[in-house]
């Protein structure tokens, strides 16, 4: 496979971050993509109660998604995302899955792919297969029910 280049990476995460916006709006959430080099969080959204709550999105068209997590979240008390949502386009066919995970899900997932038993820094960088993402798959319902107002 063809390495991308950094502009092909930017409208592809980029692809990914609108096309979680438009899965929320489908489900009437108030989303918005956050922008900018340095920015702390992909998506925000405000739930029923006017939290704000935060997402990271992940876009790839391989079956691997890199995370960066433990890299980024060492500490199990450092500040993290609320969620995060994988989105895998097709590359023939351009059409998109996404995997709703909350980020103590993720945790559990990368402890497992790197067969840790406590939280810890990793040397590296993480990723996560698709294969072990298919449990939450459109798992929008069950992993944002305070931000949801109403089902489609």
């Amino acid at each position: 496979m063809m390495k991308q280049s950094q502009e092909e990476k930017y409208f592809l995460n980029l692809a990914g971050e609108f096309a979680v916006c438009a899965e929320l709006f489908k489900r009437n959430v108030h989303a918005n993509i956050t922008y900018g080099n340095h920015k702390a969080t992909d998506i925000i959204v405000i739930d029923n109660n006017k939290r704000v709550l935060t997402i990271e999105v992940k876009t790839s068209m391989s079956n691997r998604f890199v995370t960066g997590f433990f890299q980024k979240f060492p500490e199990e008390k450092t500040k993290h995302p609320d969620f995060w949502v994988f989105v895998h386009i097709n590359k023939d066919t351009l059409k998109s899955d996404f995997y709703v995970l909350t980020h103590f899900e993720l945790a559990k997932i990368q402890m497992q792919k790197n067969n840790m038993s406590e939280w810890t820094k990793v040397i590296g960088v993480d990723n996560v297969d698709i294969q072990n993402l298919t449990e939450y798959q459109d798992n929008w319902e069950s992993v944002l029910p305070n931000v949801l107002k109403t089902s489609y």
